[in-house]
């Protein structure tokens, strides 16, 4: 479909699992943050499992999945975010069939500081009448130890969010639609930049049940 004097078409950049991941991943860490300040323990760890499957998969889909979802695809040096940014103050056309270059590095902070908060909170305990599930593989000293370094983990978690919302606010500002590409899966790019290949249900599937199980295994069977 062209458009705009035929100097830019649409095309479809991301697959229908990057985006439910990024949307429930949004709604996940939401969901844990409303639980654990109405001290709904339970609920709060349900949300930890989601968010831990949902890392697990995005992982996995960084290396199985659609050519815009890879990891080998977006993570790109300091010289590329520098002429990235460059290219964005000086507004220039979005040619982006992916992550950007500094948006690359923020996806991987992100899944590492949701991996770690999850993680952390598989041996977390309130004092009260939540432990995790591994608490017993550690006892209760080490809990604490990890329970503190879960709150420092939110806190670090909650103010990467903010900033992450923020950069998509001056990006839109910019003239570039992130939100609405990451919704629908389509953005307009000029013609003559290839779209990138895009990966079918099966493997994603597959990852998701992979994720999953391990998230099911560590929880019901170690704990």
């Amino acid at each position: 479909m062209r458009g705009e004097g035929d100097s830019t078409v649409e095309a479809r950049i991301w697959d229908v699992p990057t985006r439910l991941f990024h949307w429930a991943l949004a709604l996940t860490l939401v969901g844990s943050f409303v639980t654990v300040r109405a001290h709904e323990m339970r609920l709060h760890a349900y949300c930890g499992y989601i968010a831990l499957t949902l890392v697990l998969f995005r992982l996995l889909w960084g290396v199985i999945g659609s050519e815009s979802a890879r990891f080998a695809t977006f993570l790109r040096g300091p010289r590329a975010a520098l002429a990235h940014l460059r290219h964005l103050l000086a507004g220039r056309p979005d040619r982006e069939t992916s992550h950007n270059a500094l948006g690359g590095w923020a996806v991987v902070l992100m899944l590492g500081l949701v991996l770690a908060q999850g993680t952390t909170g598989l041996f977390a305990n309130d004092d009260i009448l939540f432990d995790g599930p591994l608490v017993p593989l550690v006892g209760k000293e080490v809990s604490d130890r990890l329970t503190a370094w879960h709150y420092r983990i939110s806190d670090l978690l909650l103010i990467v969010v903010i900033a992450h919302v923020a950069a998509v606010i001056a990006y839109r500002l910019a003239g570039h639609r992130l939100i609405e590409a990451m919704v629908t899966g389509a953005k307009r790019l000029p013609a003559g930049v290839r779209p990138p290949r895009l990966a079918g249900p099966v493997p994603a599937a597959a990852a998701l049940a992979v994720a999953a199980g391990t998230v099911w295994a560590v929880v019901n069977l170690l704990g």
